[in-house]
């Protein structure tokens, strides 16, 4: 028994070769200019079906090859990052140096996928393939690209692709990406497909964007994305924050780690993170040797923190009624932090 052709692609390859050297105007002239040749009712009839679905399925093959993806050079330079990040620092990779040199070496071989700019004239806008264009952008050569009419939800979703194929974004990446979706008033379900979990489980993709959500976007920006640490240290440091803020002692150390020289000659986002969190849980296992002040004339003032709260020794042999006036003075210094903070009247902005 021969083979059976069930697959559409192969019904059509092989529709096309038997056509392929037939030239339809000159078969025209012959069929117009032929004989009339008698045949029953029911041999015309049998005819007409065979023709009718040939004319069918050359219809459909001409609608898949006009329809099919055709793979084209652009201008790199006229090719804009996606509106939602899924990657922090590309050129921050240690591993994206040698992919450029890749690049250079032996081409691009993959194509990216773009759709035209819903906002810039001219312009493409990148769903997947970030790395590759800017390699392509570093090198000032054209990018091979698929353009496709996306919607916003089929762009973030094709970008998810590299989330699930590629396997490579960090943890926090993942997360980052989520909560920006979701800030972006996408649903959750197009949010999970995004992230190639789109099988009805989103418990992780809550935990996903609550992490993120809790540590604020700027000091994951200032970390990177650190590929090492996944979701238990992460969640660690969500603990040192509240509703996106850290209390003062903890965002005193966080500014102090984040701009010394360690933390600027720090080779990777990974170690960054771990200079952070060194410096964070060394302060809470010593919290109760607390921070002195001296407040001259041999007066210490003790400052000692945990992570709920912060107890102030005030000397009151050295600086007599300091306590007093403070605790007198409090209302209207917290009210002067609010403003500077701009904390509403419960304190949380």
């Amino acid at each position: 028994m021969g083979t059976v052709m069930t697959n559409a692609k192969e019904r059509s390859s092989r529709m096309k070769s038997l056509f392929a050297n037939v030239d339809s105007a000159e078969l025209a002239k012959q069929i117009s200019a032929g004989p009339a040749v008698k045949v029953g009712s029911g041999a015309v009839k049998s005819m007409d079906r065979a023709f009718v679905a040939v004319e069918e399925e050359n219809e459909r093959l001409r609608l898949q090859l006009s329809g099919s993806e055709a793979i084209v050079e652009i201008d790199s330079a006229l090719v804009v990052p996606s509106f939602v990040r899924n990657r922090l620092d590309i050129e921050g990779d240690p591993q994206f140096q040698g992919f450029v040199e890749g690049i250079r070496e032996s081409g691009q071989r993959l194509p990216i996928l773009v759709r035209t700019s819903p906002d810039r004239q001219g312009y493409f806008q990148v769903a997947y393939g970030h790395r590759r264009l800017r390699a392509c952008q570093i090198l000032e050569r054209p990018v091979k690209a698929i353009v496709r009419n996306l919607s916003d939800d089929e762009l973030v979703v094709a970008q998810g692709i590299e989330n699930t194929e590629r396997a490579n974004l960090s943890f926090i990446e993942q997360a980052f990406f989520a909560a920006t979706l979701k800030a972006r008033g996408f649903r959750r379900e197009t949010i999970a497909a995004a992230l190639g979990r789109a099988d009805g489980k989103l418990t992780y993709l809550s935990m996903l964007i609550g992490i993120a959500e809790q540590v604020p976007a700027e000091l994951i920006g200032r970390i990177g994305a650190a590929p090492s640490i996944g979701r238990p240290k992460w969640e660690k440091l969500a603990a040192y924050f509240k509703d996106g803020k850290a209390p003062a002692a903890a965002q005193a150390i966080i500014d102090k780690v984040s701009s010394t020289a360690v933390w600027a000659a720090a080779a990777t986002s990974d170690q960054r993170f771990a200079a952070l969190m060194s410096a964070l849980e060394h302060k809470a296992a010593g919290g109760n040797q607390g921070e002195e002040v001296d407040a001259g004339g041999g007066a210490v003032i003790t400052a000692k923190s945990s992570r709920s709260s912060t107890l102030i020794t005030i000397p009151e042999s050295k600086v007599p009624g300091l306590s007093a006036w403070l605790v007198e003075r409090l209302p209207a210094l917290v009210e002067e932090y609010r403003k500077q903070t701009g904390g509403g009247a419960d304190g949380v902005g």
